[in-house]
């Protein structure tokens, strides 16, 4: 008879992660609100927290499926045969660099990758997949984990492909995906900060709030993730010294998670 805690094992690190994160960002956005009012069990908080059970146990499981058969082609290509294993330790003179100058070199390429790939669902053949993400009308950390599992999938192919065809070390890159991630969900929660001049070395919530604005004046800026520089070098730089007042999208984008996960695919009346 098999053993139910085999089958929770797994979700307790996801449980004690979002209790900590949940806790810590919780009591930011109490102490110093960006726009005073939320409370804990605001509308869609149940599809925000479905989301954030069930990305890690699931959608994550899911794209480093799709990554690594995307890599299987690349690996025959490079003569590894179907080893993708001895692929995702890296290949080259890149590889053969410190690990601490990979690390850095790779966060940086993948940050503008990103930024790109940002870009290009927020076009008209995509934006419907992303504008899942940007339907909550209360912005604050749980609202970070909506995000539609094709979304999430092909993030993690359009940055891993580039960094495994040039040879980088990708699991260097595996040590610092917790902090980003942490860093991600940051990014959305309801508190002002600006980070004063350094605002325009490394993204903050208010950088990336006025990215999810409703209001025409912030449309379409603050595509980067972690470094703003790349919206500064492209025009796509915002933040102007007052807090967005309204959020979400004007879409119909459903409130329930099977919803969200359909309502991409439905025919545009």
């Amino acid at each position: 008879m098999l053993d139910p805690l085999v089958l929770l094992r797994p979700l307790l690190p996801v449980v004690i992660g979002l209790g900590l994160v949940g806790l810590l960002c919780f009591t930011l956005e109490r102490l110093f609100p960006a726009r005073p009012g939320y409370r804990l069990f605001r509308p869609r908080w149940g599809t925000d927290l479905t989301y954030a059970f069930l990305t890690p146990l699931v959608v994550r499981v899911l794209r480093r499926l799709v990554v690594g058969l995307a890599l299987v082609p690349v690996a025959l290509a490079l003569g590894y045969g179907l080893h993708v294993e001895r692929l995702l330790g890296g290949f080259g003179p890149l590889a053969r660099q410190p690990v601490w100058l990979q690390g850095l070199e790779m966060l940086v390429l993948a940050d503008v990758i990103g930024y790109w790939e940002h870009r290009l669902f927020h076009g008209r053949v995509l934006w419907r997949i992303h504008a899942v993400h940007h339907s909550s009308k209360q912005l604050d950390w749980l609202a970070a984990f909506r995000v539609h599992p094709l979304n999430d999938i092909a993030g993690g192919i359009f940055r891993a492909l580039p960094l495994v065809l040039l040879g980088f070390t990708p699991t260097v890159l595996a040590g610092v995906l917790p902090l980003l991630t942490l860093h991600a969900i940051f990014l959305h929660a309801n508190v002002p900060w600006r980070f004063g001049p350094l605002r325009f070395v490394i993204s903050s919530p208010a950088f990336h709030r006025w990215h999810h604005t409703a209001e025409e004046e912030g449309r379409d800026k603050n595509f980067a993730g972690l470094l703003p520089v790349w919206d500064l070098l492209f025009g796509t730089f915002y933040m102007p010294d007052r807090q967005p007042e309204r959020f979400g999208v004007t879409d119909q984008v459903p409130g329930s998670y099977l919803g969200q996960l359909l309502w991409p695919f439905r025919r545009v009346s």
